[in-house]
């Protein structure tokens, strides 16, 4: 006995309900039309036992027999949405970076020119620990100063 893996793709319903549909289990229909395997839930909670049940009843097999994964089928413009967010993130670190390197250099400047702790923290309007957190050096820098 081999279990068979299958996908469904789920959609929220106007209704509040969501319907389940599984492309990979399909029949002929009447006209030369294909049926695909669909079900729903009420719930989301509901909706792998639901999806589940649907392909074992479809495939005529123990539910023991099938096993489904469930795959929102969400809109083209929800996923365009979250994909400008991911870039737009990456971004924003890209520039938060550079921001964090200009700080540490000018700490770095003041520090190689004399100033104590104290008249860097004056001279950026910080704290004397935020300097002393921007003056950590790497090894490297340590070794050519």
């Amino acid at each position: 006995m081999s279990t068979r893996t299958l996908e469904a793709l789920v959609s929220r319903d106007t209704d509040g309900w969501w319907t389940i549909r599984i492309p990979e289990l399909t029949s002929a229909g009447p006209g030369g039309r294909t049926i695909t395997a669909t079900g729903s839930a009420t719930t989301w909670r509901g909706v792998a036992k639901a999806a589940h049940e649907l392909a074992s009843v479809w495939l005529d097999v123990e539910p023991s027999e099938v096993d489904v994964t469930v795959r929102i089928d969400a809109a083209e413009s929800v996923t365009k949405l979250w994909a400008e967010g991911i870039a737009a993130e990456a971004e924003g670190r890209q520039v938060l970076e550079r921001a964090a390197l200009l700080r540490r250099g000018a700490v770095h400047k003041l520090r190689d020119e004399g100033y104590p702790v104290e008249a860097v923290a004056q001279a950026l309007g910080v704290t004397r620990q935020r300097v002393q957190q921007l003056d950590v050096r790497s090894k490297d820098d340590v070794m050519t100063r």
